[in-house]
Formats: C-alpha cells, structure tokens, sequence
C-alpha cells in the first residue's frame, strides 16, 4: 500500500482476541516486527471490544496475550484519552463488537477470527464509507470464512480493497 512498515506507522484493526491463536499470535507478531509502528486501532472477540485510534497499548496487549485473557479484560486506565472498552454484557457493547470491524478506519484489517461469512453479499457495503471507499484497503484473512466470495469479489470491484484470501493466508500458519 506504499508503506514501509519498518519505518512508517501504520494501523490495523482485527477480530479475534489476544487469547486466540491467530489473533494473539499476529499481535505478538505485529508488535515484535514492527514496534510502535504497528498502531492496532481496534481489536474485537467474543466479549467485546477496545478500540483507541492512538493504538491500544502494546504492553497490555501482551499482558492479555500471555495470560491467555480476551479483550474485555483489557485495562480500561491503559487506553488513550479518545480509547474505549465495549463489553458484551451491555446492548451497547454488543453493537459496537459486532460492528467495530466496518466501523474503524484502519491500513489494513486482518480477520484473525469471527462468524464464518460475517461480511457477505448482503452486508459487504457496510465496510464502505460514506463516500464509496472501503474502511480498509487491504484485508488479510487470518480466519476462514469470514467473507463469502461474492463479498470479497464485490469489495474489491467497487471498491479496490486488496484482499489476501484465506487459503492463501492460512497456508504457512497451518502447515506450521
């Protein structure tokens, strides 16, 4: 996308949790590689979601990686002052977790985990902003399934989004 990730900030956002093996492993990822570059803007799993467009702190990132703890036991004191905590005990939360990943603008998104066919052809518009280009240009699949292949056809038709499938994403993960 024209960004040297080792030199330049960038963002991402994801589902699955810090507790989840392709989500904690790609935070763990994202952190090592990239240090302070790799701003995750939004990260949600089954029990919410946080969401700081400053970059959720790195360090409780891995305190939640290695505790094997999911996102709502993210340290609300350890967000920034525009950061937010949605759990799923609240309406609220629920909405926010099932709507963060068209909701938050990103570099790139990066399904680590999810429904299957959570983006489909009924619903693939609402990655769109207002103006016609998508939430995120690029969407990595980590999990299988997560958008049907008219979903994933029509994003990158009307949109452009550059999309790395999940069969092709998945293989050196699986293999390994």
């Amino acid at each position: 996308l024209g960004k040297d990730p080792k030199n330049e900030p960038f963002t991402i956002k994801m589902t699955g949790g810090p507790d989840g093996d392709v989500a904690g492993n790609e935070i763990k990822v994202l952190i090592r590689e990239y240090g302070d570059n790799a701003k995750i803007v939004g990260i949600a799993d089954h029990s919410g979601c946080a969401e700081d467009p400053d970059g959720l702190n790195h360090d409780e990132l891995m305190r939640l990686f290695h505790a094997s703890l999911c996102i709502s036991n993210f340290d609300p004191s350890k967000l920034g002052s525009r950061g937010v905590l949605h759990t799923v005990d609240t309406e609220e939360g629920v909405k926010a977790r099932n709507s963060m990943h068209n909701r938050l603008e990103a570099d790139a998104f990066l399904p680590c985990g999810g429904r299957p066919n959570t983006i489909d052809i009924k619903n693939y518009r609402q990655f769109l902003k207002a103006d016609g280009s998508p939430s995120s240009p690029l969407i990595v699949e980590g999990a299988n399934l997560f958008i049907t292949a008219d979903a994933r056809k029509a994003l990158y038709e009307e949109a452009g989004v550059t999309i790395v499938k999940d069969s092709s994403a998945n293989k050196g993960g699986v293999i390994t």
